[in-house]
């Protein structure tokens, strides 16, 4: 039930904010973008490329976009891809270490909508977006719209005739 978000929506555009980036507990755990699953694309800790997303733990819509996407992203084989908690502290240390790369929401509706920068605390954090980022959110976006729409053959979309 979205009903009790539509205050925080209203807030979060009166402050010039196009989405709410949804917090869990005292630690801050990243949930999601407005009504889409959450993405973050960075180099870890270890040096190493990472798509992360939240896991599927309760909290998180187990969304069909998102488990597309997880899919895509492992047949793939060019980076490390986790489900895991991911806490704002964690996410402010890796904004600031320039370790982000790309975030971005997934959906039905959207498909895939970058995130350009968050607003936390009264601070502006800027964020790679497709113009200036890996395109790792373009990509998704084109890769699954062409299965979608029978463009790339795939398991996933059998075609009718």
């Amino acid at each position: 039930n979205y009903g009790p978000t539509i205050a925080v929506q209203n807030e979060a555009q009166k402050r010039g904010c196009q989405q709410v980036l949804w917090l869990y507990e005292e630690e801050e755990q990243i949930t999601e973008v407005g009504t889409m699953n959450l993405f973050i694309y960075w180099t870890n800790t270890k040096g190493e490329r990472e798509l992360v997303t939240p896991p599927l733990d309760g909290i998180i819509l187990p969304g069909v976009t998102r488990q597309s996407l997880l899919d895509l992203s492992r047949s793939w084989g060019e980076f490390k891809v986790t489900e895991c908690t991911v806490n704002m502290k964690e996410l402010l240390d890796a904004l600031d270490a320039g370790r982000v790369l790309e975030m971005f929401g997934a959906g039905t509706a959207c498909v895939v909508c970058p995130v350009g920068s968050l607003l936390y605390k009264g601070k502006t954090y800027q964020i790679p977006t497709m113009q200036n980022g890996p395109d790792l959110a373009k990509r998704f976006y084109t890769e699954l719209t062409d299965i979608q729409y029978g463009r790339t053959p795939s398991d996933w979309a059998p075609v009718v005739a």
